[in-house]
């Protein structure tokens, strides 16, 4: 792009990215990876050492991951961070999407949705986790944006990434090949027009003879080949693609214990704005077909893009509900339809103009009587069931809501009703972007990987520090190194094989040891074996903590609204560690064995 040529929408669109950027990557391996992202990890890692056509490697249905990943600890070592580099970086570039369907959006409505993108608390959750699946959404709309100012051959290497990705693009890509289709079929039937375009196929990119479809599928074959084999270097990275399909079909028989309802209540709970303004924006597209006003430059039927929009978030977040196999991470399917609706609808009162001071001066009242409806509804949940003050308090925040409706009557009366319509807009827009911004801080940085937080993986792994800590202290004392320690280990989970991946003598077996002395012994809990008592220490860890509630939410739902507060439930591991390692211990004869003094 010409310097010369960048202009403030552009500038914008870079501040997105950077925002975006910045919220992916801002402490991104501080949090351990819990054992939903470490059995990715450590194919990446495997992958890493392993040499070609090693058979003994194994493939999961996420090639595409596992492969980028690979590369980068080949190239950089293993860490927390690293491993949920190429998520994070394919949820950043997700925010540049909307670049390529301006003309469809409109100017204004395209950059809403990518500050929309990129401040997303859902997005940015799983964005900074260890999978394909950001991948995969990022790159099925890199391609249709390719495809869509006539790159194919870019097209179809940005689908064979998104393929890739495992077997949530199946569900994905079904919901947004169906609802296309039933709004061509809707459109044509009531004369509304799709989009249109009139520029040019660059000359330098196919020739005239290459049909694009074509070019994009030539390209997307050898892009898949090339890719999913890491370069030939691993064949066997072909057959784990091709077992996306028999992992897609195997999550119908196999449910995932997700209660359907948590998916809605993610969405509602997480998203308001975007939802709330979706469906303002879905209204006003189908109402507003002849004065539809926030783009003069779009290129498709209001309607037909509405339909289209509409369509694909209820398809998207259908399948998800239904599909036994659910996971948090295919809302995100459904969160790039409903923001685009709520960026309609959002854009569409823009200031045009002057700003009116009524209109501001509303919307700030508005702000802070909503402020003042937060701060009664967290002193509820921080009141105890059945008390007597509870009853007023509810009846306070009904008082406050109709303080919302009495001050843009007021303004209606005094100005008009346009005047009123945008200081309620902008204030309830100002509010619940303020709370859009809390709920994302607390997904990103403060309970990142937490129960509480719905949108985590679970469970969550915890007091990793400390027991990393522990363990290189004794490896310390005993071989002058922090990671030379001889361990076994009973606890064969992804979680603590990740932590102890730096530890060349660790070992994991089925059952705590009985017939030899190592250093150290890790063990669950409830395998803690008595005869070890009197020639080892125990300290024990709340590795793994569950959600301790079953249903969508906690039932004590307005203090975990407010303040994410829910029951959790924590296992615990044990470290033994040989007495004569700490100082003044005894010392253990060569022959001993567990349980001899």
């Amino acid at each position: 792009m010409d310097i010369r040529k960048i202009n403030f929408e552009h500038a914008l669109y870079l501040v997105a990215f950077l925002l975006a950027l910045a919220i992916r990557f801002v402490n991104l391996g501080a949090m351990a990876l819990p054992d939903a992202e470490a059995n990715w990890a450590l194919q990446a890692l495997q992958l890493a050492h392993s040499g070609p056509l090693k058979a003994s490697f194994a493939w999961g249905p996420q090639p595409g991951y596992i492969i980028l990943t690979g590369a980068t600890f080949a190239l950089f070592g293993a860490g927390n961070g690293l491993a949920r580099l190429w998520p994070a970086l394919a949820g950043s570039l997700l925010v540049l999407v909307p670049i390529f369907f301006r003309r469809e959006l409109g100017k204004p409505a395209a950059l809403v949705l990518a500050f929309g993108l990129a401040l997303d608390p859902g997005l940015a959750a799983v964005s900074r986790q260890a999978s394909g699946s950001m991948l995969a959404l990022t790159f099925v709309l890199l391609a249709l944006g390719a495809w869509r100012i006539r790159q194919p051959i870019l097209a179809g290497v940005c689908g064979a990434l998104a393929l890739l990705g495992g077997p949530s693009i199946l569900l994905g890509v079904l919901g947004l090949a169906l609802s296309w289709g039933i709004a061509l079929l809707i459109g044509r039937a009531f004369g509304w027009q799709p989009a249109t375009t009139d520029e040019e196929m660059p000359s330098s990119e196919i020739s005239p003879q290459v049909h694009p479809w074509r070019a994009a599928l030539i390209a997307g074959g050898v892009a898949i080949l090339l890719i999913s084999t890491f370069f030939m270097y691993a064949p066997q990275g072909l057959g784990a693609w091709i077992g996306t399909l028999p992992a897609f079909i195997s999550g119908w028989v196999n449910p995932s214990g997700i209660p359907a309802g948590r998916l809605l209540a993610a969405l509602v709970f997480y998203q308001p704005l975007a939802v709330i303004f979706a469906v303002v924006g879905a209204i006003r597209g189908w109402r507003d077909q002849g004065r539809w006003e926030i783009e003069r430059d779009a290129e498709v039927s209001p309607r037909f893009r509405v339909t289209f929009l509409f369509l694909w978030a209820v398809f998207a977040l259908l399948f998800g509900l239904i599909y036994p196999a659910r996971q948090m991470v295919d809302l995100v399917w459904v969160l790039v339809p409903v923001w685009s609706l709520a960026a309609l609808g959002l854009a569409s009162f823009l200031p045009k103009g002057q700003i009116n001071l009524a209109s501001l001066g509303q919307a700030a009242i508005i702000f802070l009587i909503l402020t003042l409806f937060w701060l009664t509804l967290s002193s509820l949940g921080r009141s105890l069931p059945g008390t007597s003050g509870n009853t007023v308090r509810i009846g306070v925040l009904v008082g406050i809501l109709a303080l919302v409706v009495l001050a843009s009557v007021l303004v209606a009366l005094g100005w008009s009703w346009e005047v009123s319509r945008q200081g309620l807009v902008w204030g309830v827009a100002a509010a619940l972007g303020v709370y859009g911004l809390s709920v994302l801080f607390g997904a990103t940085q403060v309970r990142p990987s937490q129960p509480q937080e719905i949108w985590s993986l679970p469970p969550a792994v915890n007091e990793t520090d400390i027991f990393m800590r522990t363990i290189g202290d004794l490896s310390e004392w005993k071989t002058g190194f922090r990671q030379n320690i001889d361990v076994v280990a009973s606890v064969n989970t992804p979680s603590l094989r990740w932590a102890l991946r730096d530890f060349p003598n660790a070992r994991f077996v089925s059952e705590p040891p009985v017939s030899e002395l190592p250093s150290v012994i890790i063990t669950r809990q409830d395998q803690q074996p008595p005869a070890l008592s009197t020639s080892y220490r125990g300290q024990d860890f709340a590795w793994w903590t569950f959600p301790g509630w079953t249903g969508a939410l906690p039932t004590a739902f307005i203090p975990w609204l407010t303040f994410r507060e829910g029951p959790t439930q924590d296992q615990q591991i044990i470290l033994w560690a040989r007495s004569d390692l700490f100082p003044g211990g005894a010392a253990i004869p060569a022959n001993a064995a567990p349980g001899n003094p």
